[in-house]
Order: structure tokens, then sequence, then C-alpha cells
């Protein structure tokens, strides 16, 4: 806060000047240390106040809930088979402020489905053997070949016979790997040029990978007589690859032949909304399939699921509106169709279906599994079975409403003790906030208590937060007019005020809250929420919160922090920019008056050292000095 420069001064008067100015001009900043410390109380008390409107925030944030009905018409639901068992497995039910409480049948029998096109069987190619001429006899020397399923290798050996036909050798074969790697792994069918294929069975990891291999007895081996090649894999595709790269691995070619194939091109109608999209023969299959999901426009999901090994196309809208239609386009790739890549139906629509529920006896079609009716809202999950049904009970929640009106106690009581507290904190005015000088002579501890006592009571018996709180307490003692008299006041529903001491601390009767609701719940309702007009009196929850809403200005009005706020007009922030001139003007006299001591200071150095001159010259004059000396 000083503003003196290095000066080196008494080297004529031998005068500890720089002390002296020092010492002179805390004296002079008395004035201006005055100043900091009154701007640091103000900042204390904005801070303070700002403090209080937290706590009122808070509050006010809770009551807007409170003066609203749907916070009191709660209701639950318990959803229930004929066993007696929970039904949530195939439906949940939740009922808003506008459902009428009793009890419901209720039956699934139809989920809401996406209009949906999926591969027709697996798309990654099988291994398949060339045409074999019957009858083919199979001996006890010739009959074995190797097999590995991923890394896993064993020697698969016909039962020798002679075969008549491919069903014939078709189940021999299919026996002989059942015996090596067991049932349901790996199927064995026919094609129609009585030749074998042989892929992962049906409901088995199709991510497995199958080669076959000449068993090294060339006199045994059986493998090329079967139509297979020494080598010969399945491998599933890869669908992070480019198309162009896992072709070969497609049980339908791509590329439809086309060597010099560069891009894909199709047609996508969903819902009656089409698109066209083209894509690189280097593009991935993944990439594909998510550039489509992610269109806008389309509105449709793609994915290719590895667990089945097929494509899937499907419209993100529900319901019997639904519809999806996929096209190749002429020249541009295989991707579609019966003989297509993703073996998907090429120019066939297919449409969603809608939800079809039964309440109580009704039938109620939805397009999607989520809806609301009479106030109930529904997310259908399964179908059930026919005949099956569940009971629908709703009933009013008053366990709700007896934790949202206990919240609102205990958040009023936190309110109420904070300002409390603020107003009667203890007020000490020989604690001054400590200058800049007087922390460095004191430890940090002590620092510590000064300031708490320096800071302590800002806001003690403050008129504006003291109307607040005064306002709040006689909004929860007064009546509602207009109201029965057993339900016009907090008490008369378990709300009790302490001793006088406590200052309005709120005090529940849960019971007796309970009874209330029990009996008249929309009387406990209309206490707290009414809107007030000619006949009656504003509720509690809606004169509680224009009060906190006006004392929340009010603050801040004085101290600031208001929502939004850019810049701080509060009515202490122009005292602390009040200060803050103040402080500069003077900080600007302290330079000047520092300044004009060290003139003065300087002025009589220089008399003292002229004199010091003279007296020397008279000295030599007189013989006092030597020429020696």
């Amino acid at each position: 806060m000083g503003y003196s420069n290095l000066r080196i001064g008494g080297l004529a008067s031998g005068i500890d000047i720089d002390q002296i100015i020092s010492d002179l001009m805390k004296v002079e900043r008395t004035r201006v240390d005055k100043l900091y410390q009154q701007k640091q109380l103000l900042e204390w008390q904005k801070e303070d106040y700002r403090n209080v409107n937290l706590k009122l925030k808070s509050l006010y944030d809770f009551v807007f809930n409170m003066k609203l009905q749907g916070t009191y018409l709660k209701y639950k639901t318990t959803v229930t088979l004929s066993s007696g068992q929970p039904a949530d497995t195939y439906f949940t039910a939740s009922a808003g402020a506008s459902a009428i409480p009793g009890e419901y049948t209720v039956s699934v029998e139809n989920l809401a489905e996406s209009a949906k096109l999926e591969s027709g069987s697996s798309i990654s190619k099988p291994i398949v053997g060339g045409t074999i001429s019957f009858p083919i006899e199979v001996t006890s020397n010739k009959n074995k070949f190797i097999m590995l399923v991923d890394g896993v290798e064993k020697t698969i050996e016909i039962e020798a016979k002679t075969y008549n036909n491919i069903e014939e050798l078709k189940a021999a074969l299919q026996t002989a790997i059942n015996n090596a790697f067991g049932e349901g792994k790996i199927s064995v069918s026919n094609g129609q040029n009585s030749n074998l294929i042989i892929a992962p069975a049906e409901n088995y990891d199709k991510s497995i990978t199958i080669t076959l291999k000449s068993y090294p007895n060339s006199e045994n081996d059986i493998l090329s007589a079967l139509g297979f090649s020494d080598g010969a894999t399945y491998k599933q595709i890869d669908p992070s690859k480019s198309i162009a790269d896992q072709r070969r691995y497609f049980a339908n070619d791509p590329f439809g032949g086309n060597d010099a194939l560069s891009e894909f091109k199709f047609t996508i109608t969903a819902s009656g909304k089409s698109k066209t999209f083209t894509f690189k023969t280097t593009d991935s299959l993944n990439y594909i399939l998510s550039a489509i999901s992610s269109d806008s426009e389309i509105n449709v999901t793609a994915y290719y699921d590895p667990i089945t090994d097929k494509v899937v196309f499907k419209t993100k809208d529900t319901g019997a509106s639904a519809s999806i239609k996929i096209v190749n386009e002429p020249g541009y790739g295989n991707l579609f169709g019966s003989g297509g890549a993703f073996n998907i139906n090429s120019d066939v629509e297919v449409y969603g279906s809608n939800a079809k529920v039964v309440i109580k006896g009704i039938t109620i079609e939805k397009s999607t599994n989520t809806f609301t009716i009479s106030g109930i809202t529904f997310n259908l999950k399964k179908e059930m079975a026919p005949g099956e049904s569940a009971t629908l009970k709703v009933e009013r929640d008053i366990d709700g409403v007896v934790d949202t009106i206990k919240k609102f106690v205990e958040l009023y009581n936190e309110t109420i003790d904070y300002i409390n507290k603020e107003l009667s904190e203890q007020r000490y005015r020989d604690y001054l906030p400590l200058t800049d000088e007087q922390k460095k002579e004191m430890k940090e501890d002590e620092i510590k208590l000064w300031e708490e006592r320096a800071r302590s009571g800002l806001l003690r018996s403050d008129q504006l937060v003291m109307s607040i709180r005064d306002k709040m307490r006689e909004i929860l003692y007064t009546p509602v007019k207009g109201l029965p008299a057993e339900f016009d006041s907090l008490l008369d529903i378990g709300i009790k005020t302490g001793s006088y001491y406590e200052k309005g601390k709120l005090y529940l009767d849960e019971a007796k809250l309970r009874e209330a609701l029990s009996k008249d719940l929309d009387a406990v309702m209309r206490l707290f929420t009414n809107a007030g007009d000619s006949s009656t009196g504003k509720g509690i929850a809606v004169s509680l919160y224009d009060v906190l809403k006006a004392g929340i200005k009010s603050i801040t009005d004085k101290a600031g922090g208001g929502d939004f706020e850019v810049f701080d007009n509060s009515l202490l922030a122009r005292r602390i920019r009040e200060v803050d001139d103040r402080i500069k003007i003077m900080e600007e006299k302290l330079k000047e008056i520092e300044d004009r001591y060290w003139r003065q200071f300087t002025e009589m150095e220089k008399a003292i050292s002229a004199m010091n001159q003279q007296s020397m010259w008279l000295a030599s004059q007189l013989g006092l000095y030597s020429s020696n000396s």
C-alpha cells in the first residue's frame, strides 16, 4: 500500500531519515487504513447477506413445488398377477396427478414393434463342397479327415458303408463330427447339387473358425471324396474391415460378380420417407451401417449382429404405421435381395405392429410401448400368455405427501435457525479487520481468531433480514381464510411451533398429519396451495413463496448475487466502489506527503552538508588540521 521508492538519507546528518519518515507515514496512513477496514467490513457483510439468500433460495425452490397441487396428488401403484407374483416382467405403471384411484385388470396381448428387415440366414460363407457322385463306398481303410475348430484339431471318422444319396452321407458326417466335437456346434447340410456344406450350427457361436485338412496318411483320407479341398476354411466376416477386403468371406458376393465395382448404391424407404445412400466398396460394414443409423432423415437403426451373423435394419418408430423397404440401385452392387450379400428381401415393404393391451375388458392399441391412459403411464415389456392378466391397484400415496411435508419442516427450520443465528451473533466492535502490517506481527492462529471476531455479528439485529424472518413466521401462524375450521392452519395437521426462545422453529406430529391426510387429503392440499380469491385466502405455501421471492429480491438489491448478474450494482457494491475511490484519492495524497517529507529532509541534508564543508574550511585556515592530516 506504500509508495516509497528506494532512497538513502542521513549521510550528512547521521540521522535515520528512512525510519523517521516511515514512522511519520504510519501516522498518516491511519486514515487510509480505516478506509481499508471499512471496505473489508462491507465485503464481509455483503457475503453474509448472500449466504442468507442462499438459504432462502433453497427454501424458495422447495416451496415452489409445495404450492403445486401435483405435489399432494400423488399415487402409488402395485401390479400383481393372479398368482400374487409381481407383474413388472410384463409391464410397469405409474399414476400421475389426474389418475383415478381403483383397481384395473390389465392384459398385454402384443408389444409395439418396429418395421424390421433382417438377414434370412448367416451372411458369412460356409465351407461348400463339390458335387458328389452316388453311390459312394466308404471303407474302414479310407474314411478319415482332420477338422480344426478354433485351433482344436480332431480326426473325423465316418462310418464305413455304401451311401446311395446325399441325405445318408450328410447324416453320417454329422454323427462323426458330433462324436468329435459334441452336438449342436457344427452343422452339416446339403446343397442342391448333391454337395455337402459345413458351418457353425444355427444356435451356436458364429465367430468360431473351422478348417478342414486331409488325413496325414493319404490312403486313409476321404476329404476329397466328400467334395472338400485341403485347407477349406469357414471364417466369420470382420465388419470393421472393408467390404472389398472381406468379399471372399460373404456367402453371397457383394460385388455381384463385377470385379470393377467401386460403389454400392441403394434406396431405403422408411415410414414414407426415402433416401438413396452411396458408399464405396472400400468402406467397412460397420461404417455403412453406422452412417445409416446416424442419418436424421431416414430414422432407421442398422447394425450387424455377430452372434447371429445377420444384418438388421429397423425403424426407430414403432407401430403399424412404421414401414421399411430397401432396393438395390441397378448396377451398384449386390447387397440386398435373396441372393444379396446381406440376404435381405429387396423391394418388399414390411410394417411394424401396434401394442395391444386390454384394460378393464377394453382393447386399446397404441403405436408405442409407453403411453398414458387416464393419468396412468404404462410401460409394456413382454406379452402375456393367452388368458393371463394382472391387477393394477392405484391408491393415494400418503407416505409420499408425508415425506414432502417433513422435508418442508426440516428445510424451514434449517433456514430459520441460520437466520436467527445471524441476527443474534455477538458483535465485537473493538475487533476491526487487520491491516497488512498488523498481520505481519501475528501468528496464523491469532489472525484466524481475530478475524472470526472481526466479522462476527455483521447482521446482528439487521432490519431487512429480521423483517423477512418475521413475515415468514407470521404466515405459518395465521389461519387461511375460507377453509374449514378443522383444516385452516398448520396446527390442525400436526405442525406447531416450539417455545418462544426457539424463535419460530417448527415441530411435526407425524401421526396427526397422517390422520389429517387420511381424513381429507384435498383439504390439506388447499391449506398449502390455495391461490387466493374473493372467498378464500392464499395457501401457506403460496404466501410463503411470495414472501421469500420478495425477500430474496430485497437482499439481492442490497448485496447483489442475483441470477445472471453481469454487473453488481447493489447498494453495498456501490458503497464499496465509493470507498475504493476514496482509498485511491488518499493513496495519492499519501504519496504526495511522503514525497514532501523526503524533499524537506533532503534540503536539511544539503544544508548540513554545506555547513560541514564550511566548518572544515575554517578549521583548515586556522591551522587546526595539518596538510598531512
